[in-house]
């Protein structure tokens, strides 16, 4: 029996064709293609699971500084609105320091740069309200609720807790809710509604 020098075979038939393929020359293309319609379904099916296994009911950001009082009476937060923090002689808005009270006994009663910024909430409220209007006219009217959650340290003196609460009134925000941690479960809650 004779002995022949191997040749070149292919491994099977496709590879035999793109080797001999002018335009491809034997390469391989850059392009893949991918299915994205079940890559889409499935990242909608995460996100819909996400989405309704996640409940942001009650619960309110607490700064790590911040001790909040024990209560025995608090319910649950039932609105949202900005959140005043009063602790150790600052006052924050929405986590920004809005005013440094060095001075327990001011001679006004409220705080001013406080009272600013929340008429200034108040007005881009209405303002985004009014254009939403503008561009819906069916739109029910949303008037202005006056939410507003008010956090203090349970160290810090009820004098700058009370000019903070004159300021909010002052500016229009008037149903305040206390944010308390609840003695037995020490979740957020709220008190004196």
């Amino acid at each position: 029996m004779p002995v022949f020098t191997p040749g070149r075979h292919p491994a099977y038939e496709p590879i035999g064709r793109l080797r001999s393929n002018p335009l491809s020359g034997g390469k391989k293309s850059g392009f893949t293609e991918l299915n994205l319609t079940a890559m889409v379904d499935m990242f909608t099916v995460i996100v819909i699971f996400l989405l309704q296994s996640f409940s942001g009911d009650d619960e309110v950001s607490v700064n790590k500084n911040l001790t909040l009082p024990d209560s025995e009476q608090a319910a649950p937060l039932s609105e949202r609105g900005p959140l005043v923090v009063v602790m150790r002689g600052e006052v924050l808005l929405d986590g920004e320091v809005v005013a440094s009270l060095e001075d327990e006994a001011a001679s006004e009663p409220g705080i001013a740069e406080l009272t600013e910024k929340l008429v200034a909430i108040r007005e881009s409220n209405s303002k985004i309200e009014e254009e939403l209007r503008r561009r819906d006219p069916s739109r029910a009217v949303k008037p202005f609720d006056g939410n507003l959650i008010v956090q203090a340290d349970e160290e810090t003196d009820f004098k700058l807790v009370r000019r903070a609460i004159f300021s909010a009134n002052e500016a229009g925000w008037v149903h305040l809710q206390f944010a308390v941690r609840k003695t037995g479960t020490g979740t957020v809650a709220a008190a004196g509604h």
